[in-house]
């Protein structure tokens, strides 16, 4: 009979958010493919850690959040895995957790660094609205867009209640909610749901070389454009102009708009540092 240290030790289990940082850039993949990258409490909580260091840390200038082998993420683990709750702030009333889960994604939605989602397969309920939060979604054509909330007896959640009449209409947006069902990513594409379409084998690449520009552009340019135009959207003409004059009036005293006229002088590409 084998004694216990005869035993085989068993696999290390694999992280369920994978971090790399490169050059400014950080990039979130969530790591459940097995689950289709089903979000747990370990999920939330590593992105409410990056979140941080991004708001805190100025040499991380941009995000791409993507998921692993084939699919985004098929929304919050619903099979009873995480018996700590969605959060991981133990059992509390389900008004709590849906408040800390919006929270994180309004971070997202706010943060002042650009975003971007890279989305292979199912974005579904919540991890739409994690991919919605995000400055610009570069999908493959074999993704899959849908809010299945009505199709467990659920209202909204995930921030999709703003985020979609923002961004293809009240109209479509009740289209996709009261129904449920899957929108693939060319009707996306042509609803505005989405910026770009990319073979399978393009995404992760794609991604990559989006957020390198983003993490090597003029990061408080890119802040307050990012601000001007989320509030643009609620505001009035005339208070537009006058927040970008005063958007304008910030950028002149950065390191990062004089090398911008520096480059342009001299006839080179501009190297900014986020400065």
């Amino acid at each position: 009979m084998a004694t216990p240290s005869d035993q085989p030790e068993s696999a290390p289990r694999a992280p369920a958010t994978l971090i790399e940082r490169s050059e400014g850039l950080i990039t979130v993949t969530f790591n459940r493919p097995k689950k289709k990258n089903a979000l747990t409490a370990e999920n939330w909580s590593a992105l409410a850690e990056v979140l941080t260091e991004l708001e805190t840390d100025p040499s991380t200038r941009a995000l791409v959040l993507t998921g692993a082998e084939g699919n985004f993420s098929s929304g919050a683990d619903l099979s009873g895995e995480s018996s700590a709750g969605l959060t991981g702030h133990g059992r509390q009333l389900i008004l709590n957790e849906m408040r800390i889960v919006g929270g994180i994604i309004a971070r997202l939605h706010r943060l002042p660094k650009p975003t971007v989602a890279a989305v292979d397969g199912v974005a579904v309920g919540v991890a739409l609205g994690l991919a919605l939060a995000c400055d610009l979604i570069i999908a493959t054509d074999r993704a899959r867009f849908s809010e299945v909330f009505v199709k467990r007896g659920l209202a909204l959640d995930g921030g999709t209640s703003w985020t979609l009449p923002h961004l293809i209409g009240l109209r479509r947006a009740k289209q996709m909610t009261f129904f449920g069902d899957d929108v693939p990513a060319a009707k996306a594409l042509e609803w505005g749901l989405i910026n770009e379409i990319v073979a399978p084998e393009e995404l992760a690449t794609t991604a990559q070389e989006w957020g390198q520009r983003l993490a090597t552009g003029p990061t408080t340019a890119l802040s307050l454009i990012k601000t001007l135009l989320e509030s643009g959207t609620n505001s009035s003409f005339v208070d537009s102009v006058e927040d970008e004059a005063r958007a304008q009036h910030i950028v002149f005293g950065t390191k990062d708009m004089k090398e911008g006229m520096m480059s342009f002088l001299e006839r080179r590409p501009p190297k900014f540092t986020g400065q």
